[in-house]
């Protein structure tokens, strides 16, 4: 691939698209150039926001993708709806655009072979899955130590998703009808959680199972099945991982992480507010770490870099300057295709497992599809 001095970005679906790069478009070797939007709304918001905030007064839009994709960028970031991905960023990778994708990655196993095809045929070009939870200051943090040797080998590890408003304040009107969350079973929406434990542990998903409750407090969703999910998913390092996607309880929103190995522990303090919240630890290098009070380990969230980046935490603009340092630099992505199918297929597969009364369902490798 010939060297990329400057960041040519375009940004598809001006909703979460727009708030993930606005932590990086300051930098100067990055230009926004296009944006596209299917809503002429949001392109005015969009144009609006950008000549406020940031001095930009013209920018190419576009309501049609096909026409967007021939504006002089270089890079596009792909946040269309969550059901709907894989489509857009083969026709950018076609169109020579190195991609950033939004979470997850696919929805089906078929998308997930025609996406590992697609970035396949273009070794030239760069993929990367939006992952941003991998870029969390603890998560980052906890992939470091693991990679000491400080948690020995993982034999189980948890994350959870949990994400429901206080629905008895809540009008019909409020909750608009056909958005991907109000019909998508929770369990597909779980790289939040799955992904940065891989991450974290170098792992592969081989086996999943999943039940789901049968209470139901969530009544906007289509269909009762698709508020709450918990998977246990086997690795091919042999640890569990259990996963709860709670979209239906009376929770709040947070997400948590907890992992247990051979020589150490770790796990985010539940008892604290999520940019709060410390981690708690054991470390069989630590004296008096296994009978004591758990060692506390005072890192958050919080991801900021430089002192920039406000976007989810600041890990929005970490996540983008990795993936354009790869581009720059000629480097392989932190979240490549595989482990951005992965930690998604895990989720879909696991529906099928409830489907099938939590029968274990075996999860293909990508790197085993034939392309």
């Amino acid at each position: 691939m010939s060297k990329i001095e400057k960041i040519r970005l375009g940004v598809v679906g001006l909703g979460r698209g727009l708030q993930s790069v606005l932590d990086i478009i300051i930098d100067d070797d990055v230009e926004l150039v296009a944006i596209c939007d299917k809503n002429p709304e949001m392109i005015e918001k969009a144009k609006a926001k950008l000549k406020e905030e940031f001095g930009i007064e013209e920018i190419a839009s576009y309501l049609d993708f096909e026409e967007f994709l021939k504006a002089d960028t270089n890079t596009v970031v792909i946040a269309t709806d969550a059901v709907m991905h894989v489509p857009f960023v083969t026709k950018a990778m076609d169109a020579g655009k190195n991609v950033l994708s939004e979470i997850p990655a696919v929805n089906s196993l078929e998308e997930a072979k025609a996406l590992k095809k697609a970035v396949a045929s273009h070794p030239e070009l760069k993929y990367m899955c939006g992952e941003n939870d991998c870029f969390l200051g603890y998560i980052e943090a906890w992939k470091a130590m693991y990679e000491e040797g400080k948690f020995g080998d993982i034999v189980y590890a948890e994350g959870e998703y949990l994400h429901t408003k206080d629905y008895r304040s809540y009008k019909a009107e409020d909750y608009k009808d056909g958005h991907w969350r109000t019909y998508n079973p929770a369990i597909k929406y779980c790289t939040h959680d799955l992904g940065p434990l891989l991450y974290i542990m170098d792992d592969k998903p081989v086996s999943v199972t999943c039940m789901v409750p049968d209470v139901h407090y969530n009544p906007y969703k289509k269909d009762s099945y698709v508020e709450n999910a918990v998977m246990l998913v086997k690795t091919a390092k042999g640890a569990v991982i259990r996963i709860w996607i709670c979209f239906g309880a009376y929770v709040g929103y947070t997400h948590n992480y907890a992992m247990y190995g051979t020589r150490g522990m770790i796990e985010v303090d539940k008892s604290k507010s999520r940019t709060e919240a410390h981690c708690k630890a054991r470390f069989s290098d630590t004296p008096n770490s296994f009978d004591g009070e758990k060692i506390d380990v005072p890192i958050t969230v919080f991801s900021f870099q430089d002192g920039k980046g406000k976007s989810h935490l600041g890990i929005d603009r970490k996540m983008m300057r990795a993936f354009f340092n790869s581009i720059k630099e000629d480097t392989k992505p932190p979240i490549d295709v595989d482990l951005g199918i992965r930690m998604a297929l895990a989720g879909i597969l696991a529906h099928e497992s409830y489907l099938q009364g939590g029968a274990a369902v075996a999860i293909p490798d990508p790197e085993d599809f034939e392309i």
